[in-house]
């Protein structure tokens, strides 16, 4: 059953970052992570990366519960509608994936810029995000229904993005 798990959880992430990233040596190392989790998928993870993520998506749960996760989510709401480039790079957790590309620290996050990441779609879909009626799946919560949306999810306990397609 873990195995399928993390099947689906690999599934959602490479369907999720599929067509959203940029141009180039984007998508060269989208391939590359691409091919990486389906060897990983094939040889299946180590007991130790399983018992992780399953960790991870019970914190996750548990944060959902005691309305963590909705208030995590407001924050990204007001940070993507002030467009904060700041508020929202400390809400990331690093690297974070941004358009398919991997963003290694705060800097290279603020060197991006606004146009990439408040796009007026990417705004108008993170403010239509109803925080009471959001999921928790294995990769994580997803803002929005497709793309653009943001992806967030608990990391040794506490509460980042990890994703903005």
């Amino acid at each position: 059953m873990k195995k399928w798990k993390f099947v689906l959880a690999a599934g959602i992430m490479i369907f999720s970052c599929m067509g959203c990233g940029s141009e180039g040596a984007g998508n060269a190392a989208t391939s590359a992570d691409a091919s990486a989790n389906a060897e990983q998928t094939e040889n299946g993870p180590t007991e130790s990366e399983a018992e992780e993520k399953n960790d991870d998506y019970d914190d996750l749960e548990s944060k959902g519960e005691n309305g963590e996760t909705a208030a995590f989510a407001e924050e990204i709401q007001t940070a993507v509608s002030h467009r904060d480039m700041e508020a929202l790079a400390d809400l990331c957790i690093y690297p974070v994936a941004v358009n398919g590309e991997v963003i290694e620290d705060k800097d290279a996050f603020l060197a991006l810029g606004e146009d990439v990441i408040f796009t007026a779609e990417r705004c108008a879909v993170i403010a239509a995000v109803d925080v009471s009626a959001l999921e928790e799946t294995m990769a994580g919560v997803i803002m929005g229904d497709a793309t653009p949306n943001i992806i967030f999810k608990s990391v040794d306990g506490a509460l980042g993005i990890t994703g903005i397609n």
